[in-house]
């Protein structure tokens, strides 16, 4: 009789985590969607490694902390991908613990946009641990003095269809509803893992020449539960600083900062949730840091070769004797194709004004400093930015 009653403990504890929450949430996913989507992984041109720390429900005992350390990036010429990550998440006297490797292949789907499709597979140990249990029977120490744990495997997959500006996503981690098995008895358990269902979505909106918009949504459903909404939006400026607000339906506001290097190597992240729900009453939020470095950028290091759009503006803004060739080029595009350009020397210009602020603070001075060497190409380059900034704006009003 004992032993079924810790059996019916575990269990029980084990259905509460995995019902209310079996995988972490996270605020900040718009800036590290791989940990969400195993499909993202090769869609940026560059390696990127993240740390996610969340810690949940601040003042609530045993309340769930979640650690996740990821990693992605694209093959050098080929259309591929690849990803691991390695997380633990724990609340209370439970935890788990899992690694994943990720693959994922991308292909063209129209002038501007790509679709990608991924698979991962990794393991997950569930852990219960007795020492942190107080049970009703004092005198019953079998279950207080051990740590139960269950190994299974895991596997995921998801698609995104992405370009520079958007991004619409579907995953669906935990597909195989592996059974967790604690004990080592005739009875099956009813612990499983459930399959979850991911939709993501987003986009960003130029408004002025150094802001821009960008709302996102995340739909979440793991049956039987209700599904769970995020939606917000964030505003940027010039590209390295971000500021937004998120609302998550049945359970929290959130507050979104952060700020990237100017050589866009370095990110920083940073959430507070404040809950809407009964628990509010005990807790005093919830905290979110993100800390992610980019490295490897292979593909903007291969050689040019053929015709691309993006390679003409290379050329012209590399070569000034090509601009009369370049602006010929660009007149014989249609519009969709126009604007593709004008969205990549906006790219490129902010990057080359990005360096040039990074290379006068190295020296102690601002950009528009006369001591600054490179002044005029610095003033320069705002100026192309604004008049860029107006032609897509000419072009937008004739579609």
């Amino acid at each position: 009789m004992k032993a079924r009653i810790k059996i019916s403990i575990v269990l029980a504890l084990l259905f509460i985590q995995l019902k209310a929450q079996q995988l972490p949430l996270y605020s900040q996913y718009m800036l590290n969607k791989f940990i969400i989507n195993p499909a993202v992984a090769g869609t940026q041109d560059y390696f990127m490694a993240a740390s996610n720390n969340r810690y949940q429900w601040i003042g609530v005992t045993d309340a769930p902390r979640t650690h996740i350390l990821s990693v992605n990036g694209p093959h050098k010429t080929k259309n591929i991908g690849f990803g691991g990550s390695i997380f633990s998440d724990v609340t209370g006297p439970t935890s788990r613990t899992g690694l994943y490797v990720t693959y994922a292949y991308n292909f063209k789907v129209s002038e501007n946009s790509r679709v990608s499709l991924g698979i991962s597979g990794g393991i997950l140990q569930f852990k219960v641990d007795g020492t942190q249990i107080t049970l009703k029977d004092a005198g019953d120490n079998a279950l207080m003095n051990s740590v139960q744990s269950a190994i299974v495997p895991d596997f995921g997959f998801g698609a995104q269809w992405y370009s520079d500006k958007f991004y619409v996503g579907v995953s669906v981690p935990q597909f195989i509803q592996n059974r967790l098995n604690f004990f080592e008895t005739s009875t099956q358990s009813l612990s499983r893992l459930t399959g979850h269902y991911y939709i993501t979505a987003g986009n960003k909106f130029r408004v002025a020449s150094d802001f821009e918009i960008e709302p996102s949504v995340l739909l979440k459903w793991g049956p039987p539960v209700l599904p769970q909404l995020d939606f917000g939006a964030k505003i940027i400026y010039q590209d390295y600083i971000w500021a937004g607000v998120m609302f998550r339906t049945q359970d929290a506001v959130s507050g979104l900062i952060g700020y990237k290097t100017k050589n866009d190597k370095l990110l920083f992240g940073y959430a507070y949730d404040q809950p809407i729900t009964s628990i509010s009453k005990y807790s005093y939020g919830t905290h979110e840091i993100m800390v992610a470095a980019k490295f490897n950028n292979i593909r903007s290091e291969m050689p040019m070769t053929g015709s691309s759009l993006q390679e003409k503006i290379q050329l012209a803004q590399s070569d000034s004797e090509k601009n009369v060739q370049y602006r010929e080029a660009f007149e014989k595009k249609s519009k969709e194709e126009k604007m593709v350009v004008l969205q990549l020397r906006d790219k490129t210009l902010r990057n080359k004004v990005r360096a040039l602020r990074a290379e006068a603070e190295s020296a102690g001075l601002t950009p528009s400093d006369d001591q600054f060497s490179k002044r005029n190409d610095y003033q320069s380059a705002i100026e192309s930015i604004k008049s860029n900034y107006m032609e897509m704006e000419r072009l937008k009003s004739n579609f």
